[in-house]
């Protein structure tokens, strides 16, 4: 008989641990997050030439100022901040440095960037996402100072 109960007990904190999972799952499918722009709109390799990006974020199809949204940068490359809050007007900038370009070492490759709302949760973490993929390319002049790797590590 304490094993059955056990198991009611556990049954019950399961379906307790769905509900509160259910409840956020249906919170952020009411949270839109929309690219606004890339400026610029070619990106380079080199830190030197940050990259704006803007998203506009709303929930119920009203702007969700004051909401907090964060950013990871899969591959190279770093953010000025990896959470900034939604301004008034529904909108967040991030600015993105890309990675340095390095002949054999950060070449010319795809960045994702993942921007999630972080304020959709009440329980469970379960935000909405965007992945935003940027091209990065060669920029004209390597910015390396000309140097390689073969200047770098040559016997």
């Amino acid at each position: 008989m304490k094993k059955f109960k056990k198991f009611i007990i556990l049954g019950i904190i399961v379906l307790v641990l769905l509900g509160l999972y259910a409840f956020d799952f249906a919170r952020a499918q009411d949270t839109q997050i929309e690219l606004v722009s890339i400026t610029p709109k070619t990106v380079v390799a080199d830190p030197n030439q940050p990259v704006l990006i803007t998203l506009k974020v709303s929930k119920h199809g009203r702007l969700a100022a004051g909401d907090n949204v964060t950013a990871l940068v899969k591959g190279g490359g770093n953010l000025s901040g990896d959470k900034i809050k939604v301004q008034d007007d529904g909108t967040v900038t991030f600015k993105y440095f890309p990675y340095s370009y390095i002949p054999g070492v950060f070449e010319e490759s795809d960045v994702d960037i993942e921007f999630r709302n972080i304020s959709d949760s009440v329980f469970i973490a379960v935000q909405k996402k965007k992945v935003i993929t940027l091209e990065i390319k060669k920029p004209s002049s390597s910015g390396s100072g000309g140097m390689s790797m073969e200047d770098l590590f040559d016997d």
